[in-house]
C-alpha cells in the first residue's frame, strides 16, 4: 500500500526534489526550473511538511542536503526516469513494419529508391525499404546468402527459383566533363586521350578492384586519372578537375541540364547501352508489388 505521505506529491515536486543535489542555492535552482525564488521556498516547505522531516537546511551562502533530502532525491530521480514510460508513444499502436532490403549499384538506389517507395502506397503494402550500394560482386554474394530482398542490377544473373527478375529498360553511360573543360561537344579519338579518365575503383572484401567499364578504347591507352566508386563522386571530379568519366546517363542528366557537367561524343564511337533489371524474392515480395515496381521504372526511365 502507499505510503499516505506521497498522497500530495506532484510530478513537479519530484523535478524539484531530483534537481536540489544539482546547485548551492534556491536562486539558481529558481532559474533552472523557471519558477519564482518565494514559489519555490513554498513548495519546498509544504513538501518537508508532507514527507514529515527536513529535505535542505538553508544558510546565507546557500543550502545543503540533509540526509533525508539526499535519499527522496536520488529516488526522486529514479521516479522520474521511469515514468518517461508513463504516457504511450503513437509508435506503440502502429503495426511493426516489414523491411525489404533493396541491394543495387549506388547511382541505381539514388535513380530509382524515390518511386519504389511511392510505389509502395500504390500497391497497398506496409513496410519499409533499406536501400544497400553494393558492387556486381557484393550483390550476387548477399542475394545467394538470403540477406536481399530486392535487386537493381546490370547482369543477367542466374537466380534460385525462388527470386523473379523483369528487364526494365537500358540506359548508357556517356562521357562527361566539367562546364569549363577544353572538349566540347564531338571530338576526335586522339584528342579525347590527351585527358585523364576518371576510373571506378571498390573494395571486393580483400583488396581494391578495378570496374570494367565497357569503353571501346581500351584502359592501356587511356591517361589515368582520379578513382571513384560511386557515379556522384565522378560527376564532382570532372566539375573540379579535367578529367573525362563515364556516367550513367540516367544520372547525369540534371547535372547537364543544370549547366554543371556536359556530355561528349567521340567520333566514330559508339558508346553501348546497358540493360536494367529488376529482381526479387518471390517468397518475400508479392507480384502485385512486383509490377507495380516494374510499371514505375519503366515509366521513369523513358522520361
Amino acid at each position: 500500500m502507499m505510503d499516505k505521505r506521497l498522497s500530495k506529491i506532484s510530478f513537479f515536486d519530484l523535478m524539484l526534489l531530483a534537481e536540489l543535489p544539482d546547485h548551492k542555492s534556491l536562486r539558481s535552482l529558481s532559474r533552472s526550473l523557471g519558477v519564482e525564488p518565494p514559489r519555490l521556498t513554498k513548495v519546498l516547505k509544504s513538501v518537508g511538511h508532507q514527507l514529515q522531516f527536513e529535505i535542505i537546511k538553508t544558510s546565507s551562502h546557500g543550502y545543503i542536503m540533509t540526509a533525508e533530502g539526499s535519499y527522496v532525491s536520488l529516488q526522486a530521480k529514479e521516479l522520474l526516469k521511469k515514468s518517461e514510460d508513463f504516457i504511450p508513444r503513437k509508435s506503440q499502436f502502429l503495426a511493426p513494419s516489414t523491411t525489404y532490403t533493396v541491394g543495387g549499384r549506388g547511382f541505381m538506389n539514388v535513380f530509382f529508391s524515390g518511386v519504389m517507395i511511392t510505389s509502395l502506397e500504390s500497391a497497398g503494402v506496409k513496410a519499409l525499404l533499406r536501400f544497400m550500394d553494393l558492387s556486381p560482386e557484393e550483390l550476387r554474394q548477399t542475394a545467394t546468402e538470403g540477406v536481399l530482398d530486392v535487386a537493381l542490377h546490370l547482369e543477367e544473373i542466374k537466380w534460385p527459383q525462388t527470386w523473379s527478375a523483369a528487364e526494365v529498360g537500358a540506359m548508357s553511360w556517356n562521357l562527361y566533363v566539367g562546364k569549363n573543360h577544353q572538349l566540347k561537344g564531338t571530338v576526335s579519338k586522339e584528342e579525347l586521350l590527351k585527358f585523364p579518365f576518371a576510373r571506378s575503383a571498390y573494395w571486393n572484401g580483400r583488396a581494391i578492384a578495378q570496374a570494367a567499364d565497357n569503353f571501346p578504347i581500351p584502359r592501356n591507352e587511356r591517361i589515368m586519372g582520379h578513382e571513384m566508386q560511386t557515379a556522384l563522386t565522378a560527376i564532382e571530379i570532372v566539375q573540379h578537375s579535367n578529367n573525362v568519366a563515364l556516367i550513367p546517363n540516367i544520372i547525369a542528366r540534371k547535372y547537364e541540364e543544370a549547366g554543371l557537367i556536359r556530355s561528349l561524343k567521340v567520333r566514330g564511337l559508339d558508346l553501348v547501352e546497358s540493360k536494367i533489371y529488376l529482381s526479387v524474392r518471390s517468397d518475400k515480395i508479392s507480384q502485385r508489388l512486383f509490377k507495380q515496381w516494374q510499371t514505375q521504372l519503366k515509366g521513369l526511365l523513358k522520361t
